[in-house]
């Protein structure tokens, strides 16, 4: 039973990493501008990563704005992005928690079921690793998703606070 759980843990830390579900909609929309406008913000995915901020300072430079490579207020504007309200942020945390958690819940599923066919035929350490995939996938989508929500919620208590 010992091995089993040190197999699991190793499955769990030799998974691939999981890339987020879902980016935020203000970055994705100010990537789409900035493609728009000629420049290169890498994929549009809603991440605010290393091609997006060097495509923003770009930009930036271009609009004689503070060349910092952020997507604050002055060049969301200049972008013609409107950050969303309260309300929108908050049902956006709501949904990706809600999206995260089945998707999570799934993966775990899939590995506990690996496990039971696994064991069942005899081959108990093939099922520590698929149980252990499965719960290390699983977290890592609930994870990524409740950092989303928790940053959507922040920019609803935020928007609530200043424009309240």
């Amino acid at each position: 039973m010992r091995s089993i759980l040190l197999l699991s843990l190793l499955a769990v830390a030799l998974g691939p990493p999981v890339a987020m579900a879902q980016g935020d909609p203000t970055v994705r929309a100010a990537q789409e501008a900035l493609k728009s406008k000629g420049f290169d913000p890498g994929p549009i995915d809603g991440i605010d990563g290393p091609h997006t901020r060097a495509a923003t300072r770009e930009y930036q430079k271009q609009q004689n704005l503070t060349a910092d490579g952020r997507l604050g207020p002055k060049t969301l504007d200049s972008l013609q992005i409107k950050e969303g309200t309260a309300g929108e942020n908050f049902h956006e945390a709501g949904s990706t928690l809600k999206t995260s958690y089945g998707t999570g819940g799934k993966d775990i599923g899939k590995g506990s079921e690996g496990l039971g066919k696994d064991v069942a035929h005899g081959h108990p350490i093939e099922g520590a690793k698929d149980f252990g995939k499965g719960v290390g996938h699983g977290a890592e989508k609930i994870g990524a998703g409740t950092g989303h929500a928790v940053k959507d919620a922040a920019k609803g208590v935020k928007d609530a606070v200043t424009n309240h």
